[in-house]
């Protein structure tokens, strides 16, 4: 147990030997940088005072006149800045004195115009509105009152009597009066023509319908139907009849193309643009009329 105490000892003291030695070997350190520093600068010094010196009036008098030559131009540049300024200020200035003086040339002219419409419609009315007639006066005399009372009296009967004489008669007319039907005769020409079926365009209504084909496409910018010829053949200067659901109309085909070609005839099988008059939906049933 003797021998491990001393050990400890031994350990305790070495590390307290260590911490005070340390800021020792930290003084001493910075104590030789400082040194080594010293050294240097001295020696800087003695090669600057054996090296001759170069004249430095001459770049300094050029540093100057750049920095004058600098401060000119800024000045410079302000001044036009400035300028600019005043001169966009003065124009702005004459353009609102401009566009003030249009403004007060066209009131002026409008609120002539508007005296002179003024004038003129005052002129129409006084020329159109006669001036009314004065009023007999209420002092006016007996006797003229009575010398006016006959002539009006004489004035209303005249137009009483013209009213009454009968107007002369109109001559009789050459022409006869065409005789009206009686209403049995009327009866029996609207049964007839309900009867009769209405005949399409061209007078097709008693041909006799032959199926073409069927419509697969139509075209609304072009106003052009593809038919799928199945059962016949076409050709141009035919009547075709297109029937469906909302489509029922004759169409007499000019022009017929096949692959982007203009063709004159068409075999079955094959599909056909055909241009049409009408609007055509898909699965219309095609019939020629012969």
């Amino acid at each position: 147990m003797a021998v491990r105490r001393r050990s400890t000892q031994k350990r305790t003291t070495r590390r307290k030997t260590a911490r005070k030695s340390a800021p020792r070997r930290k003084a001493g350190k910075k104590t030789a940088r400082k040194k080594a520093s010293r050294k240097k600068a001295t020696r800087k010094k003695a090669a600057r005072k054996k090296a001759p010196r170069k004249k430095t009036t001459r770049k300094k008098a050029t540093r100057r006149k750049a920095a004058r030559k600098k401060t000119t131009r800024r000045k410079t540049a302000r001044k036009k800045t400035v300028r600019k300024k005043a001169s966009r200020k003065k124009t702005s200035r004459k353009k609102t004195s401009r566009k003030a003086a249009r403004k007060k040339t066209t009131r002026k002219k409008t609120a002539r115009k508007k005296a002179t419409r003024r004038k003129a419609t005052r002129k129409k009315i006084t020329k159109k509105t006669p001036r009314k007639k004065a009023a007999p006066k209420k002092s006016a005399s007996r006797k003229t009152a009575k010398k006016k009372a006959p002539a009006s009296r004489e004035r209303a009967a005249s137009r009483a009597a013209a009213r009454r004489e009968p107007s002369p008669a109109a001559p009789p007319s050459t022409k006869a009066a065409p005789a009206r039907p009686t209403p049995a005769a009327a009866a029996s020409t609207m049964v007839a023509a309900a009867a009769t079926p209405k005949a399409p365009p061209g007078a097709i209504a008693g041909a006799t319908p032959e199926r073409v084909g069927v419509v697969t496409h139509y075209f609304d910018h072009v106003h052009a139907g593809i038919v799928k010829l199945e059962d016949a053949a076409l050709r141009t200067g035919e009547t075709l009849h297109f029937r469906g659901h909302t489509t029922d109309f004759y169409q007499r085909i000019e022009h017929i193309e096949l692959d982007h070609q203009s063709v004159q005839s068409a075999q079955p099988g094959q599909e056909v643009g055909v241009q049409v008059s009408q609007r055509v939906r898909e699965h219309d049933e095609v019939f020629r009329v012969c």
